[in-house]
């Protein structure tokens, strides 16, 4: 009996774990923005005249968690089947690597927004978190599209391996 072996795109991504990805990522990237806009600019007013933040700020803000930990655990499903095998192929190495700085950096903040003590070192990590947060959709889309990242990685043609 003899084993067929497919012959796959490197960094080939499944199209059932490719919608999952994209709408953990949307989801993510969604209730992060959701957040901002309810922590920022829509505030209630109690009968006192004094500003509150809305009962919706709470639920974005666990939303945003929530869909950061499947960001995580989706992040480790990642690193064999696409992340190692892209790099090791020397394919969208720019982009990738963008990427992946970009996922630790809010990976790490997030960490930090919920576990840092100091107030001053909070308030930073905060915009850090939302500045480059709002970013990675760019840098997700450059990756996403080889094309548009052209003019950044050298070699963004896919390699055929056999698995």
């Amino acid at each position: 009996m003899t084993v067929k072996r497919r012959r796959t795109k490197v960094g080939h991504i499944p199209s059932r774990r490719k919608l999952g990805i994209y709408g953990i990522g949307i989801g993510v990237w969604l209730t992060g923005v959701l957040w901002l806009i309810f922590h920022y600019f829509i505030k209630t007013e109690d009968e006192f005249g004094f500003e509150n933040s809305t009962p919706y700020e709470q639920v974005w803000l666990v939303g945003h968690a929530a869909f950061s930990f499947f960001a995580i655990w989706m992040f480790g499903v990642l690193w064999l089947s696409h992340i190692k095998l892209g790099w090791n192929a020397k394919m969208n190495r720019v982009t990738g690597g963008t990427l992946f700085a970009v996922i630790a950096i809010l990976t790490l903040s997030g960490f930090g927004l919920y576990y840092l003590g100091n107030a001053n070192l909070r308030s930073w990590t905060s915009v850090i978190h939302w500045v480059v947060g709002l970013a990675a959709l760019i840098f997700f889309v450059i990756h996403r599209f080889p094309k548009l990242s052209r003019f950044l990685d050298r070699d963004s043609t896919p390699r055929q391996i056999s698995g």
